[in-house]
């Protein structure tokens, strides 16, 4: 068995329970009745029995006026692949549970699931089964808990399972246990037969008082520690966890204020033809200067603003401040195109094509002036959502590129009828090219991938002669890295320096 164990910092260890001592399974909740809370059923149905006498029968228009209200509603509060609760009805069953805490000495638990290998996996069956997979997943879920409990999906491969009424600490992490171990028998997903090991974070409520975000946050904080450690563990939030987050709050906090105290910027680096020639176009990287202290790396301050509302803020900040310079650079006789980074949030869930437009428009821009960048997973989130706003974006004449592709576990294929343009190969496979063969040979098939799609590709990290001699030999359209141009202030830039 996989080690499961507690956070450091924690009094005890995990108990080990027989499975006769754990809560017990019962029938899967009607996702179809919401929300939660006391059992009034009775009452109700008196009530409307009582009206049905009183009041005349709704017309037929009415009755379907009423029905789509009811499914407006549903929409609005369900996952619609799962039809679990989504993250608006969970917190709404959170603080209904936490406020029965003044009636009861009880606990309040929260379970913050993630899939260990769903990428892998979804990768390897394809979108349609990956889905069947979730599905599967949200299903066993459903049916091993409790009627009183939540079982939720948040996105992606993330599910909460919130749990209440419960006794002491030791039975929430039961639960959890029961959750880790039934994730871990195999599901059978089209002719295949996969098992599903999660990473499990656990935070436990025992004052009414407690807000249902920051319970949330814990749990998430506890997750990406069992993650951390290996997987398929769960991971209980406690103080050492507490000063992490305390940490994690405290960004949040200063980069809250960065946007009015204008300690954002933008700074650019080019795109430059390995044929030969001058740069084609720039891409736009967010740089954070506060006023106190030193500059902090964009790889900390965008996880930060991405588990929270920030990104959304920031990423309208992005995109007018690069229109405003690309507009600049027009009436300057620049007409450069400025490459822009697109959000997994901005691009699932936010009408990102009419801000484009909003934002042309305002600076009296062509759409060619804009590129846009996305990864593949943040595509691999929701495929269609993605393929339905980048559609948009193509539409508009917005170029479209697909960035570090062929990083970590991404396969060397491309999602299924994305409209590209681009595919800029990840840092990771340039900056060894010289001396691994492996790595060489992943290139070679990108950029043939890439030929075969009618797509040209940028070597991105470009730090070498040696490097800068490859990436031409092996046929990439661009390259981008410190040995051709650091990105730089639009005000110390020259746009027209020699190219390669």
């Amino acid at each position: 068995m996989r080690e499961i164990r507690k956070a450091q910092g924690s009094s005890g260890q995990h108990p080990q329970l027989p499975s006769e001592q754990l809560p017990p399974s019962r029938p899967r909740p009607d996702l179809n009745q919401f929300p939660a809370g006391d059992n009034n059923a009775g009452d109700n149905k008196d009530l409307q029995a009582s009206e049905s006498r009183e009041v005349t029968a709704p017309t037929q228009q009415e009755q379907e006026r009423l029905e789509r209200l009811r499914w407006l509603e549903r929409q609005a509060l369900h996952d619609p692949l799962t039809t679990l609760p989504n993250r608006l009805l969970l917190m709404d069953r959170a603080r209904q549970a936490l406020a029965r805490l003044h009636r009861s000495r009880r606990l309040v638990a929260m379970l913050f699931v993630d899939l260990d290998n769903f990428k892998a996996i979804n990768d390897n069956l394809g979108h349609s089964l990956g889905d069947e997979l979730l599905s599967s997943v949200a299903a066993r879920l459903a049916e091993m808990m409790r009627d009183s409990d939540t079982v939720a999906r948040l996105g992606g491969d993330e599910f909460v399972v919130l749990a209440d009424d419960l006794q002491n600490d030791a039975e929430a992490l039961a639960v959890a246990e029961r959750v880790l171990h039934a994730l871990d028998r195999p599901f059978a997903v089209g002719s295949a037969e996969v098992s599903m090991p999660a990473s499990i974070g656990v935070s436990i409520a025992r004052d009414p008082d407690t807000d249902p975000e920051a319970l949330l946050r814990e749990a998430d904080v506890a997750m990406y520690r069992a993650k951390r450690s290996g997987g398929y563990r769960l991971e209980l939030f406690d103080e050492s966890l507490r000063s992490e987050m305390t940490s994690h709050l405290d960004m949040e906090r200063r980069l809250r204020h960065a946007l009015p105290r204008k300690e954002l910027a933008l700074a650019y680096q080019p795109l430059f033809p390995l044929a030969g020639g001058q740069a084609v176009g720039w891409e736009a990287l967010l740089r954070w200067h506060p006023q106190e202290g030193e500059p902090v790396g964009p790889a900390v301050f965008l996880a930060r603003a991405l588990e929270s509302d920030l990104i959304v803020e920031i990423g309208d900040w992005v995109l007018d401040t690069a229109c405003a310079q690309a507009a600049r650079w027009r009436r300057g006789g620049a007409a450069f195109p400025i490459s822009i980074n697109v959000s997994p949030r901005g691009l699932i869930e936010l009408d990102l094509a009419t801000r484009f437009k909003r934002a042309l428009k305002r600076h009296d821009l062509p759409a060619r002036a804009l590129w846009v960048e996305t990864t593949e997973p943040s595509v691999l989130r929701d495929p269609e959502r993605a393929k339905a706003t980048l559609s948009e974006l193509r539409k508009l004449g917005v170029r479209i590129a697909l960035d570090q592709f062929g990083a970590g576990e991404s396969r060397l294929t491309l999602p299924p009828a994305l409209p590209l343009d681009m595919l800029k190969i990840d840092r990771s496979l340039i900056e060894r090219l010289a001396e691994d063969e492996a790595k060489r040979a992943i290139v070679i098939a990108l950029v043939a991938l890439a030929g075969a799609s009618g797509l040209q590709t940028v070597a991105v990290g470009v730090e070498s002669n040696a490097q800068l001699k490859l990436t031409r030999e092996l046929g990439c359209s661009f390259a981008q890295g410190f040995l051709l141009h650091r990105p730089e202030q639009p005000e110390r830039l020259t746009l027209h320096a020699a190219g390669l």
